[in-house]
């Protein structure tokens, strides 16, 4: 197999391992904060293990720290949101991730937005609002605004490694870390320790997270990025999709009509990059 061939693979499995986030998330009975730590217990070791065999150098920094921090950040947002409103929802919102990296380019970098870069700000807004008013008996409006929140701590996180001192390896390992730290003794507050719970726990964060983020990496090394993005954008789609399936999470038309703006806008804006980066060089 190319190494092309076997990159989207890759990056394949690595979406369809993130995707199955939301319903892991909505099946386990704990708090946001113990299910975000539990999941974290086992991606720690699984993106330990894979910084371990691909011989990438720890880093421990200022830039590491403040990026692990964001890193947390996003997870936690990113598990509660997942509680607190829709499934779709919550991976739409968060995935606005690159419209917030226009703007922190443009308030910490003075980069100044394109037309187009502002046209997809002002397309993905739309889309945004469609998607918090198109209602559902299972969304809340402070679950979007955690939601909308864990992308602002995405984009932070995408944009790691532009930082002097920055390694987004070791942000993202620390980050994981830092939130076993913080959500173990709310794991020990916990009721539910059955077999089933524990399992959906141990998955969460071997396959969502760990396998998910490590396949993703790998896979990407080996492909064009322009060709990853794409195969990767399956995850924001396939996510509601399992949630309505196995959970039998419904969103409304208006929803669906703005989550398809918001991811459909996002595909359009990364490819238009690409090709401009591409063409540059």
């Amino acid at each position: 197999m190319k190494k092309e061939n076997k990159g989207l693979w890759l990056v394949l499995l690595g979406a369809i391992a993130f995707s199955l986030g939301g319903l892991f998330v909505k099946l386990i009975p704990w708090a946001p904060i113990s299910t975000n730590a539990g999941r974290c217990i086992f991606s720690s070791l699984i993106i330990f293990l894979y910084i371990r065999i691909s011989g990438h150098k720890i880093l421990l920094n200022k830039t590491v720290i403040l990026g692990a921090l964001s890193v947390a950040a996003m997870l936690l947002c990113y598990v509660a949101s997942m509680k607190m409103t829709s499934a779709a929802s919550a991976i739409v919102l968060e995935y606005t991730a690159p419209v917030f990296i226009v703007l922190f380019e443009a308030v910490l970098f003075h980069k100044k937005p394109t037309r187009l870069d502002l046209i997809v700000c002002l397309v993905v807004f739309f889309g945004i609002v469609l998607v918090v008013s198109g209602g559902s008996e299972h969304r809340t409006l402070a679950g979007d605004l955690l939601a909308l929140l864990s992308g602002v701590f995405y984009a932070f996180t995408i944009m790691l490694n532009d930082f002097k001192g920055g390694d987004s390896l070791s942000s993202v390992l620390f980050g994981h870390m830092l939130m076993v730290l913080i959500g173990l003794p709310f794991i020990l507050k916990e009721t539910d320790f059955s077999i089933h719970t524990l399992l959906l726990v141990a998955a969460l964060g071997i396959f969502q997270a760990g396998a998910g983020y490590t396949l993703l990496t790998v896979g990407l090394k080996h492909c064009e990025a322009l060709s990853g993005s794409l195969v990767a954008s399956i995850e924001p789609v396939l996510n509601p999709v399992l949630v309505a399936i196995f959970y039998g999470e419904y969103v409304s038309s208006k929803a669906i009509i703005g989550a398809a703006i918001v991811i459909g806008t996002i595909c359009i804006y990364n490819i238009l990059r690409m090709k401009k980066a591409k063409t540059a060089e």
